[in-house]
């Protein structure tokens, strides 16, 4: 999109006293949690263990609940999986671990990328991207279906959109599906190929891409063993039988392979 937002004040005054406000209850609470030691649990001895063990205690708290006073106008509460919890056979989708984090629905940038000209469509890809962004950054990962929930359209419209991001952009939108590598989306993928087939090193795909360097260079080491096997003459199945893949990824390997010599 090449269209430009002109930023204006976004209740940035709001936020000073969110956070002001947040200060003065945990220093409360710490207070409170160092009293309580001191009186029931002395045991916890000595000043310094006692702060630490109050600190930690608050970080857990804060970590775990997210109080409506801690949002802006806009924002929701929504449940995340665990960016460390990674699926594996036989795990059901009750038993994975989720985290509540803080999603921006509607913003500033939103409302003036209106005014500036942005249609519907574009405003949309934004506000996905961020979506995914924004419960990334605190250790959640969102599905399709949760943004698509989020904004009221289909999961197709969801992927659609992130992948044409992804295609325009050289960037990966961390979705659960990217990040744990699960469903059948390529494109992530196929921006980590194409970097490494321009000369690229994984430290500097991984820096792009915003991915992690061990999945790059997982993505990288598979489609080099496709390759080499390719140019030998093998046929995809044999490729598919020989590396344990299934027939559609190393398809997928080798579109990316013709699509960047045509």
């Amino acid at each position: 999109m090449e269209k430009k937002i002109t930023l204006m004040p976004n209740g940035g005054d709001q936020r000073v006293m969110n956070n002001m406000l947040k200060r003065k209850l945990e220093d409360r609470l710490k207070t409170q949690i160092i009293e309580l030691i001191r009186r029931d649990y002395s045991m916890i001895s000595g000043d310094k263990v006692q702060q630490m063990f109050a600190e930690d205690l608050i970080r857990l708290i804060d970590s775990n609940l997210k109080e409506p006073w801690r949002m802006d106008v806009g924002q929701v509460l929504w449940l995340a999986a665990d960016l460390n919890e990674r699926p594996r056979y036989g795990k059901n989708a009750k038993d994975i671990k989720l985290i509540p984090v803080s999603l921006t629905l509607v913003n500033n940038e939103d409302l003036l990328a209106r005014s500036n000209g942005f249609t519907e469509r574009e405003v949309r890809e934004m506000k996905i991207v961020r979506l995914f962004k924004e419960a990334y950054l605190q250790g959640g990962l969102l599905s399709n279906n949760d943004v698509a929930l989020l904004l009221g359209v289909s999961p197709t419209t969801v992927s659609l959109q992130v992948r044409e991001y992804m295609n325009r952009e050289g960037k990966v939108v961390p979705t659960r599906g990217i990040v744990h590598d699960i469903g059948r989306a390529i494109t992530h993928k196929k921006v980590v190929i194409k970097h490494y087939l321009n000369g690229l090193y994984t430290p500097e795909i991984a820096k792009q891409v915003k991915h992690s360097e061990e999945a790059c260079e997982r993505y990288i080491r598979a489609f080099n063993k496709i390759r080499m096997l390719y140019e030998r003459g093998v046929d995809l199945y044999t490729i598919a039988k020989t590396l344990e893949m299934s027939p559609y990824l190393v398809e997928e390997y080798l579109n990316i392979l013709k699509e960047y010599r045509g």
